[in-house]
């Protein structure tokens, strides 16, 4: 008796919770259109002030902030950065270092190298995506599975949340389906 109890109260929750989802990437879409510091302009600063390859972006908040929450890897030199920028400035909310890569899976430390060889330019893959998909990147990460390096990005637009993989050997835009 407990236990369906507790399978119904679950039940009763889900929904919210993905209505929490669902409302929290709309509320990053629209921080992103009233943004005075680009996606582009984030990335190319982290690239260049932290460390050239960005495996992770979210939109987050910092005090009530609007922010670009990335991740990024400097594998010359071992480290791993986490930046919040302002949407309205690119100002540096907050930065966190760690030395070392040991926290990286393999498949992780495989992607990394994988990036670096190739000839990937992630803003200008953002740029296209926006262009093609007419949508805001709300999310993206970089991942290694089946033996492909690969971009995840979620993008939100009029037509709702479109979901695509980008090889960044190839380039190569694939949709994800939607269920």
């Amino acid at each position: 008796m407990k236990c369906t109890k507790l399978i119904c109260i679950a039940l009763a929750f889900t929904p919210l919770a993905a209505f929490a989802d669902k409302e929290d990437d709309a509320l990053a879409t629209l921080a992103l259109q009233r943004a005075n510091f680009s996606l582009e302009q984030a990335i190319d600063k982290v690239a260049t002030d932290y460390a050239k390859h960005i495996v992770e972006f979210e939109v987050d908040d910092h005090n009530n902030q609007a922010t670009y929450d990335i991740e990024a890897v400097n594998l010359k030199a071992e480290e791993k950065h986490k930046i919040e920028l302002s949407l309205t400035d690119g100002a540096v909310l907050k930065h966190k270092t760690k030395n070392g890569l040991s926290r990286l899976d393999d498949d992780d430390l495989l992607a990394l190298q994988e990036l670096q060889a190739s000839s990937f330019n992630l803003s200008a893959t953002i740029a296209q995506l926006k262009q093609k998909y007419a949508a805001d990147v709300i999310e993206f990460e970089l991942e290694n599975k089946k033996g492909i390096t690969f971009y995840k990005f979620k993008l939100m637009g009029e037509q709702g949340l479109t979901r695509v993989i980008v090889d960044v050997t190839t380039g190569k835009v694939i949709p994800v389906m939607k269920r």
